[in-house]
């Protein structure tokens, strides 16, 4: 894939969703809750303006999880060439692990 010219700001990540949970690790909601997974491909500078304090940010090619709630959308999502992004708040971050 192309690198994708988009800027992030804040505490807000771009992950490149992916189409099936990673091999090595599930995460299971004991909510039921729906959990997705995305590739960083783009991070902000982890400044929180709310805190006034640099967060720690999950970095570039590594895999997260979030939760999805089944009624809408976690973050604000685009395509590019038939792949899903999502822009998503780093407080929606369950972990984040090393992508192989």
């Amino acid at each position: 894939m192309s690198e994708i010219p988009v800027q992030v700001y804040g505490i807000n990540i771009l992950v490149k969703l992916l189409s099936e949970a990673p091999a090595d690790i599930r995460v299971h909601c004991p909510k039921g809750s729906p959990i997705r997974y995305g590739v960083v491909v783009g991070r902000g500078d982890g400044f929180d303006e709310g805190a006034n304090a640099f967060r720690e940010m999950p970095p570039e090619n590594a895999v997260v999880a979030f939760e999805e709630n089944a009624e809408e959308v976690e973050g604000h999502y685009f395509y590019v060439a038939g792949e899903e992004f999502r822009v998503i708040r780093l407080d929606a971050v369950i972990l984040s692990f090393p992508h192989e």
